[in-house]
């Protein structure tokens, strides 16, 4: 027996019993490391995927703040020509 506490969906409020995705754990995506972290402790985050079963809202149980995903973010859409193309057609 376990006493380990199911997440609730974030929407309705259901367990969220059903996995979705289990990848493990992972660090932030795009965290690029000076030469100088490289021989520093990263952080890994789980990403673990589930999804509800009453509202089928996808959701990760843990989730990472936006400061720290993103503090050297290195897509820039105002770059992305196809992008701004798409946006452009999608609001027309």
């Amino acid at each position: 027996m376990t006493d380990e506490k199911v997440p609730e969906c974030r929407f309705c409020g259901l367990p969220l019993s059903t996995t979705f995705a289990d990848l493990g754990m992972s660090p932030p995506c795009e965290n690029f490391l000076t030469h100088d972290q490289l021989n520093h402790v990263e952080h890994f985050y789980p990403l673990h995927v589930r999804v509800c079963s009453g509202c089928f809202l996808v959701q990760l149980e843990e989730y990472v703040s936006a400061e720290e995903i993103f503090t050297e973010y290195a897509y820039f859409s105002s770059y992305s020509t196809s992008w701004i193309e798409h946006a452009r057609q999608y609001v027309e």
